[in-house]
């Protein structure tokens, strides 16, 4: 099993390629890389599994609601993880890996181009039973675009209970 450090060295070396150029910054010196739109962020997270090696996590982030950790809400693509046993073996599929992110990326970018896209996507899609946040993003992002009507109509959907939590989008202390 190699140690985390020569395993992450060979993962941040091999995304700087792919995704830097498509404008990905990584957080700090994490294994994670954030592609920021200003209203959502693209993830890449190379993952580490229980035995040494990385898996690859690409998804998208609405940042119309507050959360206090990065969330993946749109189309999460898992990639199973790549065992490490030399440097020599695990650097191509670090390679293949940071290829794999660099594709998703730019097909997450293509699937959420502007927000009036993703208005359509979130309020025309089926309702899905026991996804609260799904009325409430497609009712967020409805008044974002103008559209109170369809707002107050995906607002009334969500469940009585949740409506305080769901609709409450203040920070932590702000008051109310």
């Amino acid at each position: 099993m190699a140690d985390r450090s020569s395993l992450l060295r060979i993962i941040t070396s091999a995304a700087r390629e792919p995704l830097k150029p498509l404008g990905l910054a990584q957080r700090g010196r994490s294994r994670l890389w954030i592609d920021d739109h200003g209203w959502w962020l693209g993830v890449v997270e190379f993952t580490l599994p229980r035995t040494s090696g990385s898996g690859l996590y690409v998804g998208a982030m609405r940042l119309w609601r507050y959360v206090v950790h990065l969330a993946l809400h749109v189309d999460a693509v898992h990639t199973a993880p790549e065992l490490f046993r030399t440097e020599g073996q695990f650097t191509p599929l670090a390679l293949d890996l940071n290829r794999q992110a660099a594709t998703n990326v730019t097909a997450l970018r293509e699937k959420v181009p502007a927000l009036p896209n993703v208005a359509r996507y979130l309020t025309f899609r089926p309702v899905r039973r026991g996804f609260l946040w799904d009325s409430c993003d497609a009712g967020i992002v409805s008044a974002l675009t103008g559209d109170p009507d369809t707002a107050r109509d995906h607002f009334e959907r969500v469940p009585r209970r949740g409506r305080v939590v769901a609709l409450d989008c203040r920070s932590p202390g702000e008051d109310p």
